[in-house]
């Protein structure tokens, strides 16, 4: 830690920070007495601030963290976030939180693109930057380093979904009634598989044809919102026939019991490979059918979004390429008279 001028007659501090990075900042003093002053009271703020600091390793920090991540997070978040703290020790170490900084975040994401993808990196960082602020409201650390660092960026994939034609064989294939229900459902209302395999009948209002996608002690939606879905005459009739025979107070179950999304995840595998169609389809494909539909036939992208419950428009841009048409129908509104 020391003192230096500059040009403009000010003094500057320059010290090492968390992350073992040097660092600058204005003492705003052209006066060596007052820089330093500054100086022994910045030494001396440093001090309370290590002192009042829970010093934890990242390990440690993980056992608290996971704790809290069970009152805020679905079972499927939180094993990812298990695996981003799993890499993140297995590569930089258990080292303590406050001698982590750029140079071990980078190097972490770099190794994790080279070892799976650039998908997993981004997800990885978004996950323990994420922790890392919540380490900082605990005193855990003073500053996040992830902020330092830039989010790794992806390429633009556009989603996988499938044809009204290759989905209708797709429903005709299907012996079990009750998983012919269930993509149905799925392909109406771009409901996730979570959301479907809670869904009680308690939450269908047939009066106002709407489905009712809401939080409860057992489960709680990916944005934490509620949200409800219109239903169309198709998925009306469908849901009214199955309401008629209905075991359970689950829409789908098996004996009574919440069926395993697993199972239903890998039928559906089963089912797009005897099709012979693209095998990188998969059940979340039926969110992606619905959305890539809707756009194909003009809907608005904000409207697509509600109904999706996307928490940001640009999650849901992603299926804007599907309507040139409607762009151009857009923008030939648009003229002038020239003489």
């Amino acid at each position: 830690m020391f003192l230096s001028k500059r040009s403009n007659g000010i003094y500057y501090l320059w010290y090492i920070d968390e992350g073992g990075k040097k660092q600058k900042i204005s003492t705003g003093c052209k006066l060596k007495s007052n820089a330093l002053k500054f100086l022994r009271d910045f030494k001396e703020n440093e001090m309370k601030r290590r002192t009042f600091l829970k010093l934890k390793t990242l390990n440690e920090f993980y056992i608290d963290y996971q704790e809290y991540s069970k009152s805020v997070h679905t079972i499927k978040t939180q094993k990812s976030i298990e695996n981003a703290f799993r890499e993140f020790i297995r590569i930089v170490g258990d080292v303590r939180l406050d001698k982590i900084g750029v140079r071990e975040i980078e190097s972490f994401l770099a190794q994790k693109k080279a070892e799976a993808s650039e998908w997993t990196a981004r997800k990885y960082y978004i996950h323990l930057a994420s922790a890392f602020e919540t380490a900082i409201r605990w005193n855990y650390i003073s500053t996040n380093p992830f902020k330092k660092v830039q989010k790794p960026k992806t390429k633009e994939v556009q989603p996988l979904f499938l044809t009204k034609e290759e989905m209708k064989s797709l429903l005709n294939i299907i012996d079990d009634v009750q998983l012919k229900n269930l993509y149905l459902v799925a392909v109406f209302t771009g409901l996730r598989l979570g959301e479907l395999l809670n869904l009680q009948w308690s939450d269908i209002d047939f009066v106002l044809r709407v489905i009712h996608v809401r939080n409860s002690e057992t489960f709680t939606t990916k944005s934490r919102k509620n949200r409800s879905i219109p239903m169309n005459d198709q998925l009306y009739e469908a849901l009214a026939m199955m309401k008629e025979t209905a075991g359970s107070e689950l829409v789908f179950h098996s004996n009574g019991k919440r069926l395993s999304a697993e199972r239903v995840s890998k039928t559906f595998k089963v089912y797009v490979r005897r099709l012979g169609l693209n095998d990188k389809l998969h059940f979340h494909s039926l969110r992606h059918t619905l959305a890539s539909w809707l756009v194909q036939d003009g809907v608005n992208i904000y409207e697509v979004q509600k109904l999706l419950g996307h928490s940001n428009i640009s999650v849901t841009q992603v299926y804007s390429h599907l309507q040139p048409e409607t762009l151009h129908s857009t923008v030939n509104k648009i003229s002038i008279q020239l003489n």
